[in-house]
Parts: C-alpha cells; structure tokens; sequence
C-alpha cells in the first residue's frame, strides 16, 4: 500500500476511535429499568402446576412499527411467559471484523466469511475495511442501530412489565462488546442459572418446565465462540438437562441460530446440529427446540432421545427483512411459511404441547415489505408428551 494511503488511513481510523467508534453507544435509560431488579423485567413469578401459556417471537431488528404491532398482538392471548428468539437490534459488525475494542480500525486487511454470504468475503480486498465502513459506508450501512436498545426496550415494554420475559442473544445483538454487555446485564433474569454471571445463557424453572437458553454467538468468523466442542456452554447445557430429568422437569431449549432451516437466504448452522443437537440433546427427552434467526416460520421434526420425535420450531417474523425457501426444502421440514409477520403460541400441558402460528396483519402501509402480499396463513400443531 503506498505510504499516502496508508497515513490517510491511519487519520480516518484515529477520527473514528476519537469520536464515534464501536464504544459509543447511548445508556440504557433508567426508567426503561425495573427499579426491584435493575433489569429489563421485574421478579419473575412462580406459576404453579403443569400449564403454562407462552408466546415466542423473534428478530425485531430495530423495525419499530413491527415490532409494536407484534407487541400488541401477543399481549392480546394474555401469555404467562414470553419468549423472545434473539436480534433485538439491526447493528452490524464494522467492516465485518470482531469488535476488537477499538483496534480493528487498524487491522490493513481481513480475511472475511460471513456464512450464507459468499459475496461479502470479496470486502476482504479493502484496505483497513473496519474504518473504511464506518467513514465511507456508514451512511449506507450504519454499523449501530441508531434506536438500540433503548428502542427494543421501549417497544417490548407492554410483555416485559406485566410477564415473565426470556430473552434469547441474537448474533446481531453481540457484534459489538458494549452491546453483548448491555444484553447481559439487563436481560439475563433474576432467578436464572447461569454458569457465571456476565454469560448469556442461563435457565429458567417455571412450574414443572425448564427453559434452557442458549447462546449461539455473533457467528462471525474470528469472533468468541461460546459454543466450542467440549466447552463450558456445552457441558453446562448437559448438566442442565440431566438435572432436569433427575427433577422430573420438562425442558424446553431455546437458541437463536438454528441447527436445521429450509431458508435460501440463511440457514442451519451445522455446527449447532453437531454441538447441542447430536453432541447433548439427543441423549435427554426434549421435545421442542426454539429459535429464531431464519426471518420466516418453519416447523421441522427429527427423531431424539429413543427415536421420539422432536419439533423444531424457526420463528423469525418480528420485524426483519423477509427470508425465503430454498427450491429444496429440508427432508424434515414440514411447514415453511414466508413475508408473514408471526409469532407462536403455545399451550404446555402435562400431556402434550398445542401450538399456533399466529399472523399479524399490520395496517395498510404500517409494513412496507409486506404490502401487497396475499392473506397470511398460519400453523397448528400438536405434541404428545410422555
């Protein structure tokens, strides 16, 4: 690189550490807060018995106007919990790098894979990519959500004060520290277990059912991986569930990234198939796995612990740009369906999971990637427990 370039380089990164740069990220606003627990929702309460009634959604992506609508639709079937699929925020990793606290405005070049985009690896010809995407690019592809967290926390508002309220990490949520920190601190619940306290996944017993979340990470490569074979997250995940089943509690799994997806434009991540579906989740009866990520609704089925079937269920219709199927859709899919604004509601029992997919029809105008689309259809199911 000539000595020129490199210099005016140097000065676009320095301008960035020095103004805006990944650290600059608006505080939570404290009346966002619940003031028992200093976190996004209050005490959890302790439902009694084997019925609960709980809604799953994911992937707001800062889509404010969906995400409300979302909102006020479930409120509306009066859940006992929500869950919340992860992809809170629409932020983006500068010039695909890890946030390396600063110093990626440095990094010259970087050798970028972002999985299901091939086409983004070609950024890895650009010199000092990190600055060049916050100066440069920024106005067409802002590396920060420009609402946040505040916005998330604003809109999600009418679950998380009157439910308990799960929330899921989104890679999304985690391509910059100060963001992962946030989530951590504030959505991580009161009453969860979790292996150290600044993790992003925990557990949650409410009635006779165990919620197990877990974090699939940023997915980006170079970035932490908290789910690395033999790692903490797993064997913790193990524990979990064994624990579970010596307490007759009845899990339910739930992590952003999918280990299967019929999506075209992103789909199942191998290596979760590979860690937590056929590394632990096999060997204990799970019945149901949730996540988001994929930006449509699908329900897959698979045979677990003992040859049982397990469903899997994709739910990402809260507000992000709309995926779609491939041609081919995975063998064990048995429900895709695409541009619908979703979420789902299930009904658990001690004998067997009832579950809705439920469209939400926004008001003329109120969605412009759906206008124009043919009437939403939905979803229902059923699964019986032993």
């Amino acid at each position: 690189m000539p000595a020129r370039s490199l210099r005016l380089a140097s000065r676009a990164a320095a301008l960035v550490l020095t103004s805006c740069g990944p650290l600059h990220h608006a505080a939570v606003r404290p009346e966002l807060l619940d003031p028992r627990t200093g976190k996004a929702s209050g005490p959890l309460p302790v439902p009694g018995g084997d019925r609960l009634r709980v809604a799953v959604y994911g992937d707001a992506q800062g889509n404010r106007p969906v995400h409300r609508a979302v909102v006020e639709a479930i409120a509306r079937e009066h859940p006992d919990l929500v869950i919340f699929a992860g992809d809170a925020v629409d932020c983006l990793p500068v010039g695909h790098l890890p946030d390396l606290g600063g110093w990626q405005y440095l990094v010259p070049l970087w050798p970028q894979y972002v999985r299901g985009y091939p086409a983004v690896s070609l950024a890895s010809v650009i010199p000092f990519p990190a600055a060049i995407h916050e100066t440069l690019l920024g106005p067409v592809a802002p590396p920060r959500d420009s609402a946040g967290l505040n916005g998330f926390l604003e809109d999600s508002a009418p679950l998380r004060r009157s439910v308990p309220y799960l929330f899921v990490p989104g890679n999304h949520d985690q391509y910059h520290r100060a963001d992962r920190e946030n989530f951590a601190r504030y959505l991580s619940p009161e009453r969860g277990k979790s292996r150290e306290a600044d993790s992003l996944w925990y557990s949650v017993d409410l009635g006779r059912w165990r919620f197990v979340v877990l974090d699939t990470g940023s997915d980006l490569f170079g970035d932490h991986d908290p789910m690395p074979s033999g790692g903490a997250q797993v064997a913790w995940l193990d524990r979990e569930l064994a624990d579970a089943s010596e307490k007759g509690l009845r899990p339910v799994v739930v992590l952003h990234i999918p280990p299967f997806s019929s999506g075209r434009e992103e789909g199942g991540a191998p290596w979760v198939d590979r860690e937590v579906v056929q590394g632990v989740l096999d060997r204990y009866p799970v019945a149901l796995v949730l996540s988001g990520h994929v930006h449509a609704y699908e329900r897959l089925e698979r045979p677990g612990h003992e040859g049982r079937p397990v469903t899997y269920l994709v739910t990402g219709g809260g507000g992000g740009r709309f995926f779609h199927s491939r041609a081919v859709r995975d063998p064990r899919s048995r429900v895709f369906v695409e541009e619908v604004r979703h979420f789902v509601l299930l009904d658990l029992g001690p004998e067997g999971i009832d579950g809705r997919m439920i469209p939400v029809e926004l008001p003329a105008g109120g969605d412009e990637a759906a206008s124009g689309r043919r009437r939403p259809s939905g979803d229902e199911f059923r699964i019986e427990l032993r």
